[in-house]
Order: structure tokens, then sequence, then C-alpha cells
């Protein structure tokens, strides 16, 4: 009866982890379907080998989670292993007062209330904060599966130990400790990637704020020119009239056309129909005039575009942004930078290619050069079924996105 009092509570606590802790593949009712029959598998082990029972379980766990979760394995694999070393430490810790505990009913009842504390850390305390960091860390998961594998590895080694014998009392002392070890250092993997994420939307909003800011000064600009030519207009027409007196037609059409180069030479640059785009590329334009970086614009993207405003500054501004800084620290002695947006079989292509230091060389961006800047680009273009590819090769790094429009 106890036995299987237990069993029950793991396997509904195996079911939840593939329901709720990651993107479940199935429906509630397969994935519950699976689970269920991994309890019955799990129930007519040979009760007498609790060690080997460990293992084939666990096998059969990993298997079963992978099959019935989606999502990027990257991901998958260290929930999986930050479930199976938080689940171990309680069990051994339910392991330890078992032995203390002389009625079944108490033993179900410390195995229930241990149970809970253990979903609430799951589901209320690691869960939210890792899914939102996990859109940010698109690359070096090897150091977190490190971590978490290294305390589950040494976490099961002192646990098998009570599935025979108690502990001693220098053996829980020793597990009890390590189980600390295990919660700061998350604590502290968890508050690295916070700040990462910190940084990533701080960058954004600079972004933002920029934009706008650019956008205010644009819009002050034009209508200064506007009031200028207004104001101005009755000397241009006094001086027309004056001409057109005196007959002289040649006079009036000169006229006439200096003073229109002079309007389209004043006038804000304008790169595209979109203007969240413009505005981006008119901030740069801007920025690469100031540092001597010859930039060639040819954009035509549609001003209705369904990729939202905060996306688009996202992932263009990021892009021509890194492109600038490439641009910069390339040494070369004329650096440039092009930028090609355009819509081709309904979806957005935005390309940029930049001079870099002529020692880049790669298909694939190496995962140490891939900061926060292209973090976002990717995660956010994901959103909109995008794809993204960088290249460098002799001298020019190439960026391309695609995704929908």
């Amino acid at each position: 009866m106890q036995l299987i009092f237990f069993l029950i509570l793991s396997v509904l606590s195996h079911i939840g982890a593939s329901l709720f802790f990651a993107k479940p593949r199935f429906n509630k009712m397969i994935t519950a379907a699976i689970w269920l029959i991994y309890g019955v598998v799990f129930l007519v082990l040979p009760p007498n080998t609790p060690h080997v029972n460990f293992f084939i379980s666990f096998g059969i766990h990993i298997v079963l989670f992978f099959i019935t979760t989606a999502g990027r394995a990257v991901e998958k694999g260290f929930l999986f292993f930050s479930y199976a070393t938080t689940y171990t430490c309680f069990s051994t810790i339910f392991n330890m007062l078992d032995y203390r505990a002389e009625h079944m009913v108490t033993k179900m009842i410390l195995a229930v209330v241990l149970m809970t504390i253990m979903q609430f850390i799951l589901y209320v305390v690691l869960l939210p904060s890792f899914r939102k960091v996990a859109m940010y860390i698109r690359a070096g998961w090897g150091k977190f599966y490190g971590v978490v594998i290294s305390f589950w590895a040494l976490i099961v080694g002192q646990s098998l130990f009570t599935m025979l014998t108690p502990m001693s009392r220098q053996e829980s002392i020793i597990f009890l400790l390590t189980m600390l070890a295990f919660c700061v250092t998350y604590i502290s993997l968890f508050i690295s990637m916070k700040n990462l994420v910190e940084l990533s939307r701080e960058k954004q909003n600079s972004l933002h704020t920029e934009l706008l800011q650019a956008q205010v000064n644009a819009s002050a600009k034009e209508a200064e020119l506007v009031r200028q030519n207004r104001h101005d207009m009755r000397f241009h027409y006094q001086t027309l009239l004056s001409m057109a007196s005196g007959g002289e037609t040649d006079k009036i059409i000169e006229y006439v056309k200096q003073q229109s180069e002079s309007i389209e030479t004043m006038s804000t640059e304008r790169y595209c129909e979109n203007e969240t785009i413009n505005n981006i590329l008119r901030v740069f334009y801007q920025k690469a005039s100031e540092k001597n970086i010859a930039m060639d614009i040819r954009a035509a993207a549609k001003p209705d575009i369904s990729v939202p405003s905060p996306a688009l500054v996202t992932i263009v501004a990021n892009i021509v942004e890194n492109a600038l800084h490439g641009a910069v620290d390339s040494g070369h002695d004329a650096p440039s930078i092009t930028v090609s947006i355009k819509h081709k079989s309904g979806r957005l292509v935005v390309c940029c290619e930049n001079s870099c230091d002529p020692a880049m060389n790669f298909s694939e961006m190496p995962e140490h050069m891939q900061g926060i800047g292209v973090h976002s680009i990717i995660s956010t273009a994901e959103k909109y079924n995008g794809t993204c590819r960088f290249f460098a090769h002799e001298g020019v790094f190439r960026c391309m996105v695609i995704m929908d429009e």
C-alpha cells in the first residue's frame, strides 16, 4: 500500500513535469497515458534491486521526457536535469526522514508535504525564471549543463546510500550541504541570466528612445522648414512678379529651379515608406557619416508590415548597429556598409554587409561572437517564423534575416 502510494505521487510528479515544465508535444490525455505506462513498468521492476531500479527508471524517464515534450533539445535537457536533481534531493530527504517515522500515515503525510514543497520550487520559482531568460540564451548551454549534471551526479551518488541503509549524521550533514550548494549555485546562475536579460532590455529601450528622439527631431526640422518657407514665400512672390513685369522668362525659370533644388536639399532624407525602418536608417546613416563610413542604403519596405515596430527596431537597429561597430573595427582604409531591405514572396528580407576583419571567415557565427544584439535578433526573428544567417569571408561580414511580413 505504501509503495503504491509513493509510486502514484512519483508518476503524478513526472506527468506534471511533462505537461507543464516543458512544452508538451502531444495533448494532455496522450501524455498522461504514456506516463501511466511508465508507472506500470516502474511498478513491476524487481523490488530487491533498488539501484538497478533507479537507473532503469531514470533512463526510461529521460527518454519519455524528450518524447513527450517539444522545443529545443538544449532547453529540454537543462529542464530535465534540473527537475531530476530537485526530485532526487527531495526523495533523499524523504528517505532520511522515512527511517525515523514509525507510522505509515505519518510517512504519507510527510511524502505529500515534501512533494508539495518540491512542486512549488519547480513551478513557482524555477520555471518562471527559466522562461524569462531562455529566449536570450541561444548558445553556451554546455556550461549550464556542466553545472546541473555535476550536481545531479553528486546528489545521486549520495542518495543511493539511503536506498539500503539510513545515512549517518555526518553523511546527512554532507548531503544537506551539497543541497545548499546546489541551491546557491542555481540562484547565482539565474541571477547571471537575469542580468543578461536586463542588459538586453536596457539596450533595446535605449535604441527605442534614440529612434523616437530622431523622429521627433526630424518632425521638428520639417515643421521649421515649412514655417521658414511660408515666411519667405512673399519675398519669392515679389521677386517673381518683378521678373515677370520685365518679361524675364529665362530668369524666372532659373530662379524656380534654384529654389526647388534648395528645398530638396533641405528636406529630411527618406529611404523607404515604412516610418520605423526609415527612422532607423536615418539615425545610423548619420552615425556612419560621423565616423567617415560610407553607407549605401537600398530600402523598399512597405508601410503596412505586420511585424510590429518594437520588433523591427530590435532586428533592424541591432543589425545595422553591429555592422557599424564591425566597420569601425575592421581596420579598412575605406570601411563601408550596405543595407538592403525588400519584400520577396510575401516575406521581409533584411540584408546587411559591412567591412570586417579579414581574418574572420565562417559560414556560421561562433558562439563566442554571439552577443546580446545577435541573441535579440535571432529570438525576435523566430517569433515571426524568421531565419537568420551570418557569414564572414574576405573582409566582408554579412547578416541576412528573412521573416513573415
